[in-house]
């Protein structure tokens, strides 16, 4: 489905032809007709310098749905960091990188939701909508995920000699699913430790603005089941779950999630512009519209 950005085109036609003092805006409803929404992509937990390849894909299905896109490389990850970050530290590289930014739209995967998160919490007048894909930054609490954890720590703790040999060490990471941190220089590995320390919890209801979730339902990394916690927290919050994806929609089905985007963008852009027009006209209580 191809959204049309034009669409203001029908809604001016009929208004300015009983209603003269439109003429006056058309110049600001024609540059608002025109003006393409962006959307800043932050990636998430892949240390590679072919991060912003990878996303190629899904971009250009953004720009076939008419939506311009910014990809933001995270240091560490798509660069180097020479010193451990927290959370707090990229949500400080991002308040740089966007100061000159105004009603910017967010689209955040996995670890990039999780600083989406934390930066619209602390930046609300800034981020006009947030598109969440896969987020990270809430903890698995079950049974499995906890007993996971208690492995994790005590293998580390008591096999530490053991996780020196090659062959174990790779057993090791393999058992406990922490495939990113066996292969993480160890600037990134402390860097990852204080990232998974920080849940986000708390900050989702701190976000007021317009939320898309966009979720696997085979997602296992952050399980389709957190996005309950999300909507639950968020107070404008809407789900698009895409079936049979894991935890990279945007790469496996690229289309559908784009689809997604638009539908979320349009959506809200066409509930905005009939209330200027209700401020101005009460154009819908006259026409019965």
């Amino acid at each position: 489905m191809v959204l049309n950005w034009q669409f203001l085109n029908r809604a001016i036609s009929p208004i300015s032809e009983e209603y003269t003092l439109m003429n006056l805006f058309l110049p600001c409803y024609n540059e608002l007709r025109m003006k393409k929404p962006e959307v800043v992509i932050l990636h998430g937990w892949a240390i590679s310098a072919a991060n912003k390849e990878k996303w190629h894909a899904f971009r250009s299905e953004l720009q076939s749905q008419g939506i311009k896109s910014t990809f933001l490389p995270l240091p560490g990850l798509s660069t180097e960091l020479a010193t451990p970050w927290s959370l707090q530290n990229y949500v400080e590289w991002l308040e740089h990188t966007l100061a000159d930014s105004k009603e910017v739209i967010l689209l955040g995967h996995s670890f990039g939701g999780q600083l989406a998160v934390r930066y619209t919490a602390q930046h609300q007048s800034q981020i006009a909508k947030l598109i969440l894909v896969a987020s990270a930054g809430v903890r698995d609490y079950s049974l499995k995920a906890r007993s996971k954890r208690a492995f994790f720590y005590l293998l580390a703790k008591l096999g530490f000699m053991l996780k020196s040999i090659p062959v174990v060490k790779k057993l090791f990471y393999k058992l406990v699913g922490e495939h990113d941190y066996e292969s993480a220089p160890p600037v990134m590995k402390e860097t990852m430790q204080h990232i998974l320390a920080d849940e986000i919890r708390e900050d989702l209801y701190q976000v007021n603005c317009p939320v898309q979730l966009v979720w696997g339902t085979l997602d296992t990394i952050t399980p389709f089941k957190t996005t309950q916690l999300f909507l639950s927290r968020l107070s404008n919050a809407r789900l698009c779950s895409i079936s049979s994806a894991r935890h990279s929609p945007q790469f496996t089905h690229s289309h559908k999630v784009a689809a997604c985007v638009a539908e979320f963008l349009a959506a809200l852009f066409t509930q905005e512009v009939p209330e200027i027009y209700e401020t101005r006209f009460d154009f819908r209580a006259k026409n019965n519209v």
